[in-house]
Formats: C-alpha cells, structure tokens, sequence
C-alpha cells in the first residue's frame, strides 16, 4: 500500500506550517495602532531578510512537484484526484493564511530583543551576503548545478578539514539535518495521505496514523541522506565566505537569538507538520466529495 516518493531537492530547510485561523495583528486606535504596525513591519521585514516568506510561498510549488514526480515514478494518478490535491495544496499552504501561522511562530520564538538583533544583523554585510546566498542557493539552476557537482564539491570540502568542521558545527547548531528531515518525511507524508484519501470509497486503505508510523520508521535513513546533502549544500552555497566569516554565523547560531530562532521556531513548526499533511488529505478527500476513513 505504501510508496515512498522522495522529491524534495538538497537543502531544503524545515519551514512549513498550518495557519490555525488565529489573527496575528489585531486593530488598534492611537498611537497603540502605530506602534503594532510597526512592530509587525519589522516581523515581516524578518520574514524576508531570512528567507522564510520566499520557502513558505513555495510551498504549494513543491507539493506539486512532488505530484509529477510520484507519476514519473509509476503512480496512477487520474486526472481528477490531480486537480483536487493541487487545489488542496494550494488551499491548505496558501500564503496569506500561512504569513500570520509564521509570524505568529517568531512572535513566541524570540523576543523583541531578540528580532532587533536579527534585524540589526541582517543589515551588516555580512548579513547581506548571507541573505544573497541563501537566494541564490534557492534557485532551480544553482540545485541543478550542486547535484552535478555533487563529487567535486565533496572531494574539495575533504581537502579543508578546519572548513568542513565549520560547516558541520553550523549545520549542528541550527540543526538543520533534523529539521529537513523532518520537512522531507511530513512533505512525503502529504503527498502519500493526499493519494489516499482520494481512493475511491470502500477502498482498503490505511488510517493516518499507521501512514504516518510508517513514514517515520524512514527517519534514520532518511536523516543520514539529509546530513550529506546539506554538508554539499552548505559548501557549494557558502563557498565565498571565508573561515572567520563561517565563524562569526556558528557564533550567532550559538548564541540565545539564534538557537531562539534556529531551533524553537523549527521545533513550532514540527509541530504543526503532521497536522498540515493530514489537512491536505482531507481537503483533497472533500473536494472529490469523500471523507478519509
């Protein structure tokens, strides 16, 4: 009954949600009103400076990804149940829900020191530089270009003992393994309950949670593949930071703000997975008029 379908390309970080339908900025007269606008200016302005509203909005785009690939792979997938998991897709992660699920996130994740901190490093060069890193490693051609060059990649980071110990402690003090793990097997997790709940009815099929258990016996394996995909990740997409700025970023990861932003922001946000690929499911399941059993 089940398939595994590994579509999400290296580097892929954690970042994903379910939006509860909580308003995160609420109205308000006065100078109380402007003083919340410009606090939600600034969460916003963290939103961008970090990437995170660029992966959110593409979220729907890598279930759909992950849609053509599973028919690459031999998945019969009529064109109906297509249409109605990319609905659902496009339903449950849709970005004006999802922007206040996330910054409803980094509100409880980091104080208000915290986000000027953030924000004040961002604007320092180095800040910037990471800033146009990470988009420029979020590009298809750069993923095209590092799977290539996989190989090479790994071979010359071998050759720098001092650097890839940088690289592996950064990766470890954002924990960025675990947390694509955990993005990969609940995006799997999506796509595997979406094609089951659009079965047709009185189908044999299994329920969420023994989809869901199965999914997970995968972690160990799957995690091992993140950590080398991520190490090749990092050194292809911070291949012009030189050693004391790699080290200045491990600093930051380490400190308070970052392990505030790195590890219980991610940590929210794995707790919302689960609920997010269930959710595609049964949105899929009620466009097609049925109900996950």
């Amino acid at each position: 009954m089940f398939k595994r379908f590994r579509f999400l390309g290296a580097g892929l970080l954690a970042l994903s949600l379910l939006a509860p339908g909580a308003h995160v900025f609420a109205q308000q007269d006065g100078m109380q009103g402007v003083q919340a606008d410009a606090a939600a200016t600034d969460w916003r302005r963290l939103l961008k400076v970090t990437s995170i509203e660029r992966m959110v909005r593409e979220l729907p785009t890598y279930f759909r990804q992950g849609l053509d690939q599973a028919r690459a792979q031999g998945a019969a997938v009529p064109p109906e149940v297509e249409a109605a998991l990319k609905a659902a897709a496009d339903e449950v992660f849709g970005f004006e829900g999802l922007q206040q699920a996330v910054t409803a996130h980094l509100q409880a994740s980091l104080s208000a020191e915290q986000l000027a901190d953030w924000l004040g490093f961002y604007a320092t060069p180095l800040g910037r530089k990471l800033t146009a890193a990470d988009e420029h490693a979020a590009s298809p051609a750069f993923q095209r270009e590092m799977m290539e060059r996989a190989p090479q990649i790994m071979e010359t980071l071998s050759q720098d003992a001092s650097r890839m110990a940088l690289l592996q402690s950064w990766l470890q003090a954002t924990d960025a393994v675990e947390q694509a793990t955990n993005m990969a097997l609940q995006s799997q997790l999506a796509l595997e309950w979406g094609l089951i709940s659009t079965l047709p009815q009185g189908t044999a099929r299994p329920s969420f949670d023994e989809v869901q258990s199965h999914m997970n016996a995968q972690r160990f394996a799957m995690r091992a593949q993140m950590a080398q995909m991520l190490l090749v990740h990092s050194a292809a997409a911070y291949q012009e930071f030189d050693t004391e700025e790699l080290g200045q970023l491990l600093k930051r990861a380490n400190s308070p703000a970052g392990r505030a932003l790195y590890i219980e922001f991610g940590t929210r946000f794995y707790q919302t997975l689960a609920a997010l690929s269930e959710a595609v499911g049964e949105a899929a399941g009620r466009r097609l008029g049925q109900r996950p059993v």
